[in-house]
């Protein structure tokens, strides 16, 4: 369909009345430990999201780059809306050209998985407006002119102060905290909508669990069972805006981000453009949210991931390395919807086929059977869901890894006695295949020089340990 049809569909079918509807980010507004995120659709109707910080008065810590961080959050978290009619206009209170560069990108590739799943082209559709005037009268946020204490100033390096760690439940930042340690850091651990898993990482790692509390307008949700169009939204973009406002709050330099090298392989390629599902987990992404993040807080805080330089497969063993414990996380993304809150591994997904083939050369069948309570390389019924894996036309929309090194994973698995024998890795692996010298390698391979010194030099510590 075209995108123009789709709009027009959806937003009358919702109720809509303008001729030439827009999204305005209208602006934010402080109610103790709760921020309102505002935004309306012309002739629709107004729409709020919270996000709350138990136990902090907002307003008595709205200093400069605070006021940033949460204009950020503001502009990340319009996605959730703008997919509802996909109006042709988006308008920002902002001329910020960081501003205005990462919200293009998270609309035109961060809802590029959305677009292919509805049959959608969405390739020059958006027309990002900046108009500071759309601030609503009386709103917190008016970007252009706010009283804040004063100019937007870093408060001192953030090298020199403590970080944040966003913990999700799974393996990645269950690595990341640890090397945050490793570095002798202060750090906390921080989750949005926490989970069992989430606070199982931070008391495995020893942290402190710090968390804030995201709901969006129940009005989006009304729409949805309305038609409204709906799919994937570039969500990490809104968890680590989260994220950076809670390390203002709490005088930290660094939101440590778990986001590996190889989030940046396009999951798909669909009628020529390429498609990832992990957009907002890319270094890409990462970068123009930095700039945003810088322009808007004066560097006093920033996002960068710690494992940007690894892919998938070293992470893995990375974790094993570091002893982390796998009854401590779940990286099943079914455990996290939102009837998921008493599940743990289901064993059956493509996140928990990709995690166990990550971690499989590093374990043994029956240490991974033990943590998690399955054992998908030896159900033969999942073969098929193996082979999506390693095939660009359908690997499954999920965090995964590349197709190489999911390969390689089964390479070294048929090169394993206690492994060689399930039934996914006689039909997917390569016995022979010189998998020991090709990971050997791909640890060699890994570059840390991007990353500033603290955190460069404990990941190069625990590579060593790998090679030796």
């Amino acid at each position: 369909m075209e995108v123009a049809d789709a709009h027009r569909l959806a937003y009358r079918r919702l109720g809509g009345t303008a001729q030439d509807p827009a999204l305005r980010a209208v602006g934010w507004d402080l109610d103790g430990d709760t921020v309102a995120l505002r935004y309306a659709i012309d002739g629709l109707g107004e729409l709020t999201e919270t996000v709350r910080f138990p136990g902090v008065a907002l307003a008595d810590h709205l200093d400069a780059p605070t006021a940033g961080a949460l204009d950020v959050l503001h502009l990340a978290a319009l996605t959730s809306y703008v997919k509802a009619v996909v109006p042709r206009r988006v308008i920002l209170p902002t001329t910020d050209p960081a501003a205005l560069r990462m919200v293009t990108a998270l609309l035109d590739d961060g809802l590029a998985e959305f677009a292919a799943i509805n049959e959608l082209d969405l390739t020059g559709w958006f027309e990002v407006v900046a108009d500071p005037a759309v601030a609503a009268p009386g709103s917190t946020s008016t970007v252009a002119d706010r009283d804040t204490g004063g100019p937007r100033t870093a408060a001192g390096n953030p090298d020199d102060r403590g970080v944040l760690v966003p913990v999700g439940g799974g393996k990645d930042s269950a690595v990341t905290a640890l090397l945050a340690l490793r570095a002798g850091l202060d750090a906390v651990a921080f989750s949005v909508n926490p989970r069992a898993s989430m606070q199982r990482t931070a008391t495995a790692t020893g942290l402190e669990l710090l968390t804030a509390e995201r709901r969006l307008d129940p009005t989006l949700l009304a729409w949805n069972e309305a038609g409204a169009l709906n799919g994937h939204v570039p969500i990490t973009a809104i968890v680590a805006s989260i994220a950076c406002v809670a390390a203002t709050l709490t005088g930290r330099g660094d939101v440590l981000l778990s986001n590996e090298g190889s989030a940046d392989e396009p999951t798909r390629t669909v009628r020529g453009r390429a498609v990832n599902h992990q957009y907002s987990k890319s270094a890409a992404f990462e970068s123009l949210h930095a700039d945003a993040l810088a322009s808007a807080t004066g560097g006093a805080t920033r996002a960068l991931s710690v494992l940007r330089p690894l892919p998938e497969l070293v992470v893995a063993a990375v974790f094993v390395r570091l002893g982390a414990p796998l009854t401590a996380v779940n990286s099943c993304n079914r455990a996290y919807t939102l009837t998921g809150d008493r599940m743990e591994w289901c064993g059956r997904c493509p996140k928990c086929l990709f995690v166990q083939l990550m971690l499989a050369p590093f374990l043994s069948p029956a240490a991974f059977r033990a943590a998690t309570g399955f054992d998908a390389l030896a159900d033969t019924d999942l073969i098929d869901r193996f082979t999506d894996l390693t095939d660009p036309a359908t690997k499954p929309y999920e965090c995964v890894g590349t197709i190489a090194e999911v390969q390689l994973a089964f390479d070294l698995l048929a090169d394993t006695l206690a492994w060689r024998e399930h039934p996914a890795v006689r039909a997917l692996g390569h016995p022979g295949a010189a998998s020991t010298e090709r990971f050997a390698r791909m640890v060699a391979d890994v570059n840390t020089s991007a990353l500033p010194s603290r955190y460069a030099a404990p990941l190069r510590d625990v590579l060593a340990e790998l090679a030796a």
